[in-house]
C-alpha cells in the first residue's frame, strides 16, 4: 500500500486518541504530556531519528547561517537530537538555550548533553510558545519538528521575532501532507479504523497534530505576516529507514500505541498485523524506506526597525 494511492487519511493527533479535546490549547498540553511521558523512549530511537532527519537538518542548519559565538533559542528540544548540531555549529564561544515544555525530556536532553561534553548548551523548560528570552537576545530561533505541535503558531512567530536580534534568523521543520508521509498517515489511518470501525475520527483536525502545518504555503505565509523577509521553503524527501517490519512495529508502536492500547488484546493483534500488512514493503534490502517529506521553512528579521507584533 502506498500512501499515495489513497484517498483519505484520518488524521487524529497520534499523542492523543481520537476522543481527545478538540479545543488548541487543551489538545496542545494533552500532547506535550504524551510526548513527555514517552521521552525515555523516544530517545532510545535518536540514533534512527537523526539519520531519518538528517537532509532536513542539514538544510536548516545552511538557512540559519549560523557563526561561531551566535546564540541560539531552539523549541521543543526533545532529547536534543537537533541540540547537538546547533551546540557545533556556534562553537564554544556560542550558546544554546535548549527549551521543552516537558520536564523528563529536558532532563533526558541534558543528560545528553553533558555526555556529548558539550559545555555552551543550557536545557530549560519552557513554553515554546511564549519564551522566557529577553526581546532581540537571539541570533536564530529553531524547532525541529515541533512547531506543528503549537496552539498559536501565528502568535508564537509574533513572540519569536521579537526575541530576534535585527537580522536574526528562524528555521523550522514539519511535516508535509499526509499523502507524502505514508510512514504516519498508514499506520494511523490502520490504527484508527480499528479504534472506530465507522470510520469517524474524533474532534475536527483544526489545531495542534503533526498535519497542522502541511498545506503549501501556509507557514510561509504566517512567517511573512508576522513581518520575517527573505521566507523561503524546502519541501525534503526524508525517508523512515528501518531494518525490519518487527522493528517497524516497535517504533510505530512507541509513537502510536496509545491509539488502541484499551482495544481487547485480540484486536491490537488484529490492528497490528494489518499495520505490518500495509508497511511490509516500506523495509527490508530493495526498500526506499517509510515515505516522509519534510518542510524546511525559514525566515529573517530585517535589519531594520521592521514590523512590531
Amino acid at each position: 500500500m502506498d500512501a499515495s494511492e489513497s484517498t483519505t487519511f484520518p488524521q487524529p493527533d497520534p499523542m492523543t486518541d481520537v476522543r481527545g479535546p478538540s479545543d488548541p490549547a487543551a489538545r496542545k498540553e494533552r500532547i506535550s504530556e504524551g510526548w513527555d511521558a514517552m521521552a525515555e523512549k523516544w530517545d532510545s530511537w535518536a540514533p534512527i531519528v537523526d539519520a531519518w532527519f538528517a537532509p532536513a537538518t542539514r538544510i536548516l542548519l545552511e538557512r540559519l547561517c549560523l557563526k561561531a559565538g551566535d546564540r541560539v533559542l531552539e523549541l521543543a528540544a526533545g532529547s536534543g537530537g537537533l541540540t547537538l548540531h546547533l551546540a557545533r555549529a556556534v562553537g564554544p564561544e556560542g550558546r544554546i538555550i535548549a527549551t521543552d515544555s516537558g520536564p523528563n525530556m529536558v532532563k533526558l536532553a541534558a543528560r545528553n548533553i553533558r555526555a556529548a561534553g558539550l559545555s555552551n548548551v543550557v536545557a530549560r523548560v519552557m513554553d515554546g510558545e511564549d519564551p522566557d528570552v529577553a526581546w532581540a537576545s537571539m541570533d536564530a530561533v529553531a524547532c525541529r519538528q515541533g512547531f506543528m505541535f503549537f496552539a498559536d503558531p501565528t502568535g508564537a512567530l509574533g513572540r519569536l521575532f521579537r526575541i530576534l536580534r535585527p537580522g536574526g534568523r528562524i528555521g523550522l521543520t514539519v511535516f508535509s501532507t499526509p499523502e507524502r508521509n505514508g510512514f504516519m498517515a498508514v499506520p494511523l489511518s490502520i490504527l484508527s479504523r480499528w479504534r472506530r470501525p465507522d470510520g469517524s475520527t474524533g474532534p475536527a483536525s483544526e489545531g495542534p497534530g503533526p498535519f497542522s502545518l502541511s498545506a503549501p504555503g501556509l507557514l510561509e505565509s504566517m512567517l511573512r505576516s508576522t513581518g520575517y523577509t527573505e521566507v523561503e521553503a524546502r519541501a525534503v524527501r526524508s525517508p523512515l529507514r528501518l531494518s525490519s517490519v518487527d522493528e517497524l512495529l516497535r517504533f510505530d508502536d512507541d509513537i502510536l500505541g496509545d491509539l488502541v492500547a484499551d482495544l481487547p488484546p485480540a484486536a491490537q493483534k488484529e490492528a497490528w498485523r494489518a499495520v505490518a500488512e500495509a508497511s511490509a514493503e516500506y523495509v527490508g534490502p530493495h526498500s526506499q524506506g517509510a515515505p516522509c517529506e519534510l518542510l524546511v521553512v525559514s525566515g529573517r528579521r530585517p535589519t531594520n526597525q521592521g514590523k512590531t507584533v
